[in-house]
């Protein structure tokens, strides 16, 4: 499996991703692992002789590849739903609760950018350089930082930044303040990177054969937010104060999610519900009883 896993690995970041065969075709790199999964196992040594090849190695003559998944398991993953899991309803419910708040803001805090007593170039254009700066934080943090802690603390962030712009609205009625922007840049950068977080946290809650549908529900998810949030900004424009109450009540919300959902980093991608439901309960069983004696 390490063998195939790093063939994997070569197979995705080969660029293009073409193999040339003797006679200059190009043909597609495909992943021995997949290939292997879905019985195709020659197909998969082929693959790997080429990698070989291209390394400037050769494979043993005696090696050959088994299946990782049996034909049983291989039926059971054609069949399977998401809906065929109590777990998994759960699970991507929660997700979509918690994208449906992160777009809501996201989106939201976009558009309320009108409300600030500024020039509304000057706002949007901030807002713009903002994502810069919570796409690099993100892609460092989710390195070393678990998922859930860091989407949360980012909805944390972003809701407190709202809510703080309520208590500055008075003193930005006069003339513009700085201050508020300041809050309200920082706010749409904690949910841009609450936003980016939620993806890879999605991708990561579910596996191989339900991954898909996951994220795409999401998206739903998160794209129903976004319809919904200019409705609020319209009524912002009588009240800015309540605009911002609700947005930052709402990414707190998502973060407090977050608490019924598990920690995915460094944990490995399953094939099947199947198989995660199981594994899953292995690895929480000796924490259990580590707890009953304690």
């Amino acid at each position: 499996m390490d063998l195939l896993d790093q063939a994997s690995a070569s197979a995705a970041w080969s660029s293009p991703q073409n193999l040339l065969d003797g006679s200059g075709e190009a043909k597609s790199a495909k992943s021995p692992r997949w290939l292997a999964v879905k019985g195709r196992t020659e197909e998969a040594l082929d693959v790997l002789t080429k990698f070989a090849k291209l390394n400037g190695r050769k494979l043993p003559q005696n090696i050959s590849i088994s299946s990782p998944i049996d034909a049983k398991t291989s039926n059971v993953e054609r069949n399977e739903s998401l809906w065929s899991a109590g777990w998994a309803i759960k699970r991507i419910a929660t997700a979509m609760m918690a994208g449906f708040g992160v777009g809501f803001v996201y989106y939201g805090v976009q558009l309320n950018v009108e409300n600030l007593n500024f020039n509304l170039y000057f706002t949007v254009a901030v807002n713009a350089l903002m994502e810069i700066p919570a796409v690099l934080l993100g892609s460092v943090l989710l390195s070393f930082t678990d998922r859930r802690i860091l989407f949360s603390l980012s909805a944390y962030i972003a809701g407190i930044s709202c809510i703080l712009c309520v208590l500055l609205t008075k003193e930005a009625k006069s003339k513009g303040s700085w201050s508020q922007l300041t809050v309200e840049a920082i706010g749409f950068m904690a949910a841009s990177m609450a936003f980016d977080v939620l993806y890879v946290y999605c991708v990561e809650l579910f596996p191989t054969n339900v991954r898909n549908f996951a994220v795409s529900m999401l998206r739903q998810a998160l794209m129903l937010g976004a319809a919904i949030a200019p409705q609020l900004v319209v009524l912002g424009r009588l009240s800015p104060s309540i605009s911002f109450l609700i947005f930052g009540g709402f990414a707190i919300f998502s973060g407090l999610l977050t608490f019924w959902l598990p920690e995915t980093r460094n944990a490995p991608l399953y094939e099947t519900l199947e198989q995660q439901e199981k594994e899953e309960k292995l690895s929480t069983s000796p924490t259990r009883e580590m707890e009953l004696v304690e």
